[in-house]
């Protein structure tokens, strides 16, 4: 990672002007890591754009350093692009290829789409890559570049409870401590300010449950009507299929969610099962505890529970 590290920097250094992106309906990795650099290049007297092309933004956000400089349009003119978070260049929902793109990621899935592909599956976070390509090259991390790496690392670790967490991630976390960041604060503010539609959602959404595979798989649905009716946006839905995960018999939870794309499929595994390989197979990507995939056509929940009933009892054979 290092020479990557090294070269992507130098080619930051030769831009003047600059855009980073992140993919469209992003999280708190997406979103942080992509505001961490951005005081960073203001400090090197770069003309620096943040852009995601979703609208609105999901606002348990809005306490990012810089949330309000996010826009979804992209200047006219630019020297260079930086993604962020995102597996393939489509998820960055824009059409044409920048004159250069630098990939950071940490994705297993990512398809190295840029001209620079700095992908790093063994870290907790995008966020992490981002925090050792600025120690690498001797970047003093500010503190609202820490907070945005910080909150980013927290979301993409479930609040450091996934397998990805290890020594390096706590001392990342501790460094970022040490920049200015206020853990008690990042925590009030992504957890401690939920809305009456969500927790409406959660109760409709609960009533759906349905086990299968011996009890190791559990299904919860979420349907337009049920957003309607409770005032939920897509957002209210984030936690769902985490909170079902957490059911004692179940290795596999699954949320089916209805939107106007198609179906969208939130997978999560506890232990052992690799559920990218159901993503992917639907055209979709993630990482081994948590991927997703979005069918579009002619599919109810009810045809695509049999779908992926066939496909989850293969994978909890071959990998138990």
């Amino acid at each position: 990672m290092t020479e990557l590290f090294k070269k992507a920097w130098e080619r930051i250094k030769e831009a003047d002007s600059i855009v980073l992106i992140s993919h469209i309906n992003p999280d708190g990795d997406a979103l942080g890591s992509s505001l961490s650099m951005y005081p960073v290049l203001k400090n090197m007297s770069k003309k620096v754009t943040v852009c995601n092309l979703t609208k609105p933004l999901p606002d348990y956000l809005d306490f990012l350093p810089n949330f309000n400089k996010v826009t979804n349009k992209l200047p006219k003119s630019y020297d260079l692009m930086i993604s962020f978070d995102c597996g393939s260049f489509d998820r960055l929902g824009i059409e044409e290829k920048p004159p250069f793109l630098i990939n950071i990621d940490h994705h297993i899935s990512n398809t190295e789409y840029g001209d620079i592909n700095i992908i790093d599956p063994k870290a907790a976070s995008t966020s992490q890559v981002v925090y050792n390509m600025l120690k690498t090259n001797g970047i003093d991390i500010n503190e609202e570049s820490a907070v945005c790496i910080y909150t980013a690392l927290v979301t993409d670790t479930g609040s450091f409870q996934y397998e990805s967490v290890n020594d390096k991630v706590f001392e990342c976390a501790a460094d970022l401590v040490r920049c200015g960041v206020k853990p008690d604060y990042v925590a009030k503010m992504l957890f401690q300010r939920d809305r009456l539609s969500r927790l409406r959602l959660l109760a409709k959404a609960y009533d759906t449950i349905e086990l299968c595979c011996d009890g190791k798989v559990a299904f919860v649905e979420v349907t337009k009507e049920m957003m309607e009716i409770t005032g939920a946006i897509k957002e209210d839905t984030d936690t769902i299929v985490n909170s079902v995960r957490a059911i004692a018999s179940v290795e596999v939870a699954v949320m089916l969610r209805e939107d106007d794309e198609g179906i969208k499929i939130s997978l999560r595994s506890k232990n052992y099962a690799d559920v990218s390989k159901i993503a992917v197979k639907y055209g979709g990507g993630g990482h081994i505890r948590a991927a997703g995939a979005t069918l579009k056509g002619e599919f109810d929940f009810s045809k695509v529970k049999n779908m992926l009933k066939e496909d989850l009892k293969e994978i909890l054979k071959g990998e138990e």
